[in-house]
């Protein structure tokens, strides 16, 4: 079963480098969770001490105001969410829910720790993975902000025009 789950973990932008030995060396310290359709597997501000990897189902990344959920994003089987947790140990940015039946594997902060006892230099390329892996969202978020901006400048000359 680990040999399935270490090829799901190649196929994963944040064990490229990483070799078969720590990601079997992970997998051994890997949870299997499942998580029923509109399960919440956190909530924003939730105390922080692991990440996931979607073994299957989808799940929507939200921000809840109220009664309301505004979509950040939607992740499929292979990718990850919840690491910031393993880099920065602040409260959860976010919700994730279930939008489906879904499985995840849960690494935890205490199997990071091992990882780093275990082979420094394969931790050290985990974090950079991870790092990298975050500044591609921040990057998509940004330019989310950026197009968000445009359309709302474009809406206030089109209304000033309108005078």
């Amino acid at each position: 079963m680990n040999e399935v789950f270490s090829k799901l973990l190649g196929d994963i932008a944040i064990f490229g480098g990483i070799t078969e030995e720590t990601k079997l060396f992970l997998l051994n310290e890997a949870s299997l969770i499942n998580m029923p359709s509109r399960t919440f597997f956190f909530h924003e501000n939730d105390i922080a001490e692991d990440m996931y990897i979607l073994v299957s189902g989808i799940v929507e990344v939200v921000k809840i105001k109220g009664d309301t959920e505004y979509p950040i994003a939607v992740l499929h089987k292979g990718e990850c969410f919840g690491e910031m947790a393993v880099v920065d140990h602040y409260p959860r940015s976010a919700s994730v829910i279930a939008l489906e039946d879904c499985s995840a594997l849960k690494l935890d902060i205490q199997c990071f720790d091992k990882i780093y006892h275990h082979d420094i230099k394969q931790f050290a390329m985990l974090q950079m993975n991870i790092g990298r892996e975050i500044c591609r969202r921040l990057r998509d978020a940004n330019e989310l902000l950026f197009k968000h901006e445009i359309e709302n400048k474009t809406a206030q000359v089109i209304s000033l025009k309108s005078l």
